[in-house]
Formats: structure tokens, sequence, C-alpha cells
């Protein structure tokens, strides 16, 4: 045990639940006072950090930020779309709320909207403005999971939406995945900045050069090397080659941790530029890997979003909504010309609902705005 445990009569130190309010400086502190960092939460800034799993966070989180919430009344399209599912937060984009609430299902396993805004009594008083909690600005009961206060307030518990994720949160169930990640980056970052010599020019005989003919030796050897590729040392001296920088950078390591993160995530190996053996990083077919990625990553969080918010305290009773998935899948134009050609001519749809589509409004209103 570390001395200064025993001082401060610590045996086990308690190790707090992920949703509670800490700080990465008072994580970092603790580690080096406890020496137990491998029993310490990880945090949010600990794990984006780490190049593999920003890069997983930024393509689920935003990916799905840019998709449309639709509102709808049984299997059609709800004429008046409820200002919650158009914009949740005043004075934020509904793509930004989607990313963060999609940040915090990641990391968390769980996001809070805190209600600002309700329709009259008259419709039933349901939601029409929220603000989301960041986690290092909510207080949480941790043997609930409820939300207590936000920024120092405290909260009605009527006021909370409280989404749960598809899972317990990355900073939980992968805590040992990006220290082990974060270990190999920084065994890499002191690599790189003291690195192993390349090449070493090693006397065997004669008199021991002094350092400044050292220096000269290796200049001279350096500079014949860069203007005509061969140079020519005599039988005192004998090149080694220590081998190449990779090797001292761990690259195999660190694609390994970066292979791990992104089967944590659900991530297939190419979306964290990390491709297990033998695959290819071409992408040949981006619709067919984009409904891979909606099918196998997202839908999980997009079902905890959608399916919470069509409860009957959000929307009123018989509507629900969905995500329209198309901005991820468009085809090539020629491709959706000819499926839309098709769409008419089977009354699926209208000239007018595939124009809304393509262009974002319906023929009748832009012809008035």
């Amino acid at each position: 045990m570390n001395p200064f445990a025993r001082f401060l009569g610590i045996r086990n130190a308690a190790v707090a639940s992920p949703l509670a309010d800490r700080s990465h400086l008072e994580t970092a502190v603790w580690a080096h006072l406890l020496d137990n960092a491998a029993h310490l939460p990880v945090s949010r800034a600990d794990a984006m950090s780490v190049a593999a799993a920003a890069k997983g966070r930024h393509l689920i989180a935003g990916a799905i930020g840019r998709l449309p919430l639709i509102g709808m009344t049984g299997a059609r399209i709800t004429p008046d779309q409820p200002a919650i599912l158009t914009q949740p937060e005043d004075g934020r984009p509904r793509s930004q709320t989607l990313t963060w609430i999609v940040d915090h299902l990641m990391w968390y396993g769980v996001a809070y909207l805190v209600i600002t805004q309700r329709a009259a009594a008259t419709d039933g008083g349901r939601p029409r403005r929220v603000v989301w909690v960041p986690m290092w600005n909510a207080s949480v009961d941790t043997s609930t999971g409820a939300l207590v206060a936000a920024w120092g307030k405290k909260i009605d518990p009527a006021d909370v939406i409280r989404i749960d994720g598809p899972h317990e949160g990355l900073l939980t169930f992968a805590a040992d995945r990006i220290r082990a990640a974060r270990r190999l980056d920084h065994a890499a970052l002191v690599a790189s900045t003291n690195p192993v010599p390349q090449l070493e020019l090693h006397q065997t005989s004669g008199t021991p050069l002094n350092a400044e003919d050292a220096r000269a030796l290796v200049a001279a050897y350096e500079s014949q090397r860069k203007q005509t590729g061969v140079s020519y040392t005599n039988q005192s001296i004998e090149t080694k080659v220590h081998g190449a920088n990779s090797e001292h950078l761990l690259i195999d390591g660190r694609k390994a941790a970066a292979l791990d993160l992104a089967r944590a995530m659900g991530l297939p190996s190419w979306a964290v530029d990390a491709p297990a053996e033998g695959q290819s990083m071409t992408y040949t077919n981006v619709p067919a890997r984009a409904r891979e990625l909606i099918d196998y990553t997202f839908a999980p969080y997009m079902s905890s979003i959608t399916d919470r918010l069509s409860m009957d305290d959000v929307l009123p009773r018989g509507q629900w909504c969905r995500f329209d998935t198309d901005p991820l899948l468009h085809d090539d134009f020629a491709a959706r010309m000819a499926s839309y050609k098709t769409a008419v001519e089977s009354g699926v749809y209208t000239v007018d609902d595939l124009r809304a589509r393509e262009l974002g409004t319906p023929l009748e209103e832009s012809a008035t705005a």
C-alpha cells in the first residue's frame, strides 16, 4: 500500500461512479497519491485524448446528430412537427443537441434533459423546449441514477427527461482499454521525444576519439550520406543499425489498442483507420458501409433517443418519432433518380415528397419563401 494512503487510513479507496461530478485534475492527483490509477475512474477527457476513441466519438455522435428527427402520427408524418423535435434547445441547433446527447450515451450511458418550456395545460403541458445537462455540471444520485441538481441548482424530478443508453457507458466497461491505449500513446510520445539513434558509428580500435572529433566524424558521415547515399568508414569504425523508428513508436501495439476500442464502440475496424489483417481501407461502396454503421453501430443509440422521446410524457399518445437516415444513405444522383421514378409511379411517394427529400422543403413552401 502507498505510505501516504496508509497514513490517511485508506485501505481500499472507494471508486466513484462515472456519473459523479469530478474534474480531470482531481483524478490525476489521486492517481499520483494512492498509486492505484488502474482502479480509478477514467474521465471523458482521458478517453478523448486517444485518437481512435475521439474519431469513434466524432463518427457516431456527429453522424447521428446531423439526422433529422421526424414526428409521426400512426404511419404518417405529423403535419405540425413538435418543437421539441425540430429544435429541442433555445439558441442551439438541433444537430448540436443530438450530438451531445449521443456523446453522453456513449461515454456515460445516460443523458439528461431539463424541461425549460411546456405547452399550455390545455394542450397537455408537454415539453416544447429543453436544455441538455453536461455531466460535469450534473449532480446525480449514484444509487438511483436520478438527476438531483444541475449547475448547482436543485431540479424538480418532473422536469427531467432521462435518456438511458444501450449500455453502461464506455468509461465504465471499456476503462481498461482506454487506459491501455493512453499508456501506449504516452510511451510512443516519450520515444518520439527521446529517439533511439537509427544508426551508430561505433569505434572498435585505435585511440578513442574525443568529443570534438566524434562530432566531426558524425557530421561528415551524415553529409556524405545525404549527398550520394554512399559513405566510407575505416576498419576502426563499425556501423551499427538499430532499426526503424516505427519499432520504437509501438505502431503494432497502438494499432491493436485502436482495434480494441473500435470493438468496444461497436465500430468496424476501418472506421478508426485500423483495418484488421487483410482488410482494405478503400471505400468501394459508401452506401453499403453507411448501412453497416446504421444497422450495427448507430441503431442502439438512435433507438434509445427515439423510444424515450416517443413516450407519452413527451409526445401525445398515438405520436412517435424516428430518425430519417436518408442523408447518410444517398446513392449517386442517377441511382436516386431511377429509384424516385419507380416510387412515384408506384404511388409510394409524390413528387413533392421527393423534392422535400432532396432539397429540404416542399414546392409550396419554397415558392412562398
